[in-house]
């Protein structure tokens, strides 16, 4: 046996051969299905078993119940108003601190463009003309004009 299995560790000499085990006692002889519960209860398959009842769960879905009708048509109450009438200020304060913005955007371009140029032209130096805080400061200023006239309707 070691030689067709290296390795394999061979049975103790003692150790007595068992025949090869034979159908159990109780098998059927003549084959095919046998029910497992030869004596089935009088409930059918996957039926509560009586002994214990359904729980009952707090929290499980309820059926859909549809509402109490009034009547064949039913209105809603009247409209009332916007529930917070706060926007139309939170608006107009947000145009114009965007509008603050953007103006600061602006000197500031400005500012770097005035004062390096006056310094290159006693000099003969080079200056920086800042087109990109104007530019950005000019579309805030716009953004903050039409969000200022939406807020004013």
């Amino acid at each position: 046996m070691t030689e067709q299995y290296p390795g394999a560790v061979p049975p103790s000499p003692n150790h007595p051969q068992t025949p090869p085990a034979g159908p159990y006692q109780g098998a059927p002889q003549h084959g095919g299905f046998q029910p497992p519960y030869p004596n089935a209860p009088d409930q059918g398959p996957y039926q509560q078993n009586p002994q214990y009842p359904n729980p009952q769960y707090p929290n499980a879905p309820q059926p859909y119940q549809a509402p109490p009708q009034n009547g064949p048509y039913q209105q809603n109450p009247p409209f009332q108003g916007a529930p917070y009438q706060g926007v139309d200020d939170r608006e107009r304060r947000r145009a114009t601190r965007t509008i603050g913005i953007g103006a600061v955007f602006f000197v500031i371009g400005l500012l770097i463009t005035v004062l390096t140029y006056s310094n290159a032209s006693g000099s003969g130096g080079v200056y920086i003309v800042a087109w990109g805080p104007m530019l950005f400061g000019g579309i805030r200023v716009i953004i903050g004009l039409v969000l200022l006239a939406k807020s004013n309707r």
